[in-house]
């Protein structure tokens, strides 16, 4: 098929070229001859020679030239959108197999495919499909990331791979139709779990363990006093200043804590308000904001 639109334009191409010729050297020889001061006869017997008629057939020739180079970028348009759609159903499928006796797809080469699905896609549609499927594997990467980090290491280079793989994709889709929340907010908490541990000796910090339901991220233990932290990556103060208050007060009806609320913005409260809840806004963005994380840590365990 394609062999035969390449042979067809080049033969259109080949009568563009004779036509143009011919008709160009009429056209001239038709000039030169002419008589200019009686333009008006002129124009009316060319109209009737075979130069008008030879170049009409250039025109039609480059027209159709024209029409079959569209038809052919539509072509190979839908047939990219075909293979893209082929691929991500193919990559779906193998990462959620119906089957159970199906094995999967590791996480991080499907991710890794989502990833460069969003790099091809053509329109918005594609990319929150990429997004979409991120948000569904997210939980998963996270609780097998999880496992990886206890003592049995016997999956952690799958498990850390797929974590990598899901970093990755959260820089480089961020801000677009093809980012995925529930990943931004994994690698935002792993990230901020990981800042804990890089503020020892000063502190202790310690995961919570996993299947709890305190709603807690973290216990750091700051001069013999113990301060729960959660993350929370809200997308706006008003969210996070909401978030903090349901905290605070689930988290007073079970050990009464001071409370270290982490996010990307800067805290919504008084610092009266922050001890009548005993919690403590911070602002963490990256590993500048440790000591500010410090000193958050060490203003909760004195409320």
């Amino acid at each position: 098929m394609e062999k035969s639109k390449r042979g067809l334009r080049l033969a259109l191409l080949i009568l563009v070229f004779s036509a143009g010729a011919a008709a160009g050297a009429y056209v001239v020889l038709a000039i030169v001859t002419a008589d200019i001061s009686n333009w008006s006869l002129w124009a009316r017997d060319f109209a009737k020679s075979p130069g008008a008629a030879g170049t009409a057939a250039v025109i039609a020739a480059v027209i159709a030239s024209l029409s079959i180079g569209r038809q052919v970028t539509v072509q190979r348009i839908t047939a990219n959108t075909t293979t893209w759609w082929k691929t991500f159903e193919w990559a779906s499928g193998r990462a959620l197999p119906s089957v159970e006796t199906d094995n999967a797809l590791p996480d991080s080469v499907t991710i890794s495919t989502l990833q460069g699905l969003k790099q091809t896609a053509t329109d918005d549609v594609q990319r929150v499909a990429c997004g979409g499927m991120i948000d569904v594997l997210t939980p998963r990467v996270v609780s097998m990331s999880d496992d990886a980090r206890e003592p049995s290491k016997t999956s952690e280079p799958r498990t850390s791979a797929a974590f990598d793989a899901l970093t990755s994709y959260v820089q480089a889709s961020y801000g677009t139709p093809a980012a995925s929340p529930a990943a931004e907010a994994a690698v935002y908490e792993r990230k901020v779990t990981s800042a804990l541990t890089d503020l020892a000796p000063a502190i202790q910090a310690f995961r919570e363990p996993p299947g709890t339901d305190s709603g807690v991220d973290a216990i750091a233990e700051v001069d013999g006093v113990q301060v729960a932290v959660e993350v929370t990556y809200s997308r706006t103060p008003q969210v996070v200043r909401a978030r903090t208050r349901s905290a605070a007060q689930k988290h007073r009806g079970n050990t009464y804590n001071p409370l270290v609320v982490v996010s990307r913005f800067p805290s919504p409260f008084t610092l009266d308000e922050e001890a009548e809840m005993r919690a403590v806004v911070v602002q963490w963005n990256n590993s500048d904001d440790n000591s500010r994380l410090l000193a958050a840590l060490r203003r909760a365990s004195e409320l």
